[in-house]
């Protein structure tokens, strides 16, 4: 991620305060490295963003959870026996987001292709650590299973090829992989439990 040096600028307080919120969301999540040292180079690359003139909150936002998710993700060893539920209607994409969940140790729920039935799942399944979301399950939006899943705290990611901007506000601190995708890195970096 590079040096462990402070950028050096001068800051305006309403651009630490930025800074931070946008650090803490990101830390809060659960795959977030709790290591003390990974956290103080995460803040200084947000640091850096910033000053490379990435001033939009909802962009440097973006950018730094994806980097956060590839360098100071908890490990792939940290899924190993999980329960992780599959929420996808595209066939394909479905199978080939399962087969790499499992890959790095996790067990798969579904992979699930509709709302009414992820909906059911979610609420029988009280053995959930996580789960990936397609935003969008045939003309259907997954908001009501991500709204139990956020109210039974069970972390999730969506995984969509649509933006942060169709996202209601309650949803915009979810993490979001775009499709098309590197299904490999989505598995290895699933909020979980």
């Amino acid at each position: 991620m590079g040096s462990s040096r402070l950028p050096e600028c001068v800051m305006q307080p309403d651009e630490l305060r930025l800074v931070q919120i946008i650090f803490d969301r990101i830390a809060a999540q659960s795959w977030f490295s709790r290591k003390i040292a990974d956290r103080e180079q995460f803040a200084l690359y947000i640091l850096r963003m910033y000053r490379r003139g990435l001033v939009v909150p909802e962009k440097l936002e973006a950018v730094c959870t994806l980097a956060a998710q590839k360098y100071y993700s908890g490990s792939a060893s940290d899924l190993k026996g999980r329960r992780i539920l599959v929420v996808e209607d595209d066939y394909f994409a479905a199978q080939e987001m399962a087969a790499n969940v499992r890959a790095v140790g996790a067990v798969v729920v579904g992979p699930i292709s509709n709302l009414s039935d992820a909906m059911d799942v979610a609420g029988q399944d009280r053995d959930l650590d996580g789960a990936l979301l397609d935003v969008n399950l045939g003309g259907d939006m997954v908001y009501p299973v991500a709204g139990f899943l956020k109210m039974h705290c069970i972390p999730f990611a969506f995984v969509s090829g649509y933006d942060e901007r169709v996202l209601p506000p309650a949803f915009r601190n979810t993490p979001l992989f775009l499709k098309p995708t590197d299904w490999r890195s989505i598995a290895s970096a699933v909020p979980h439990r």
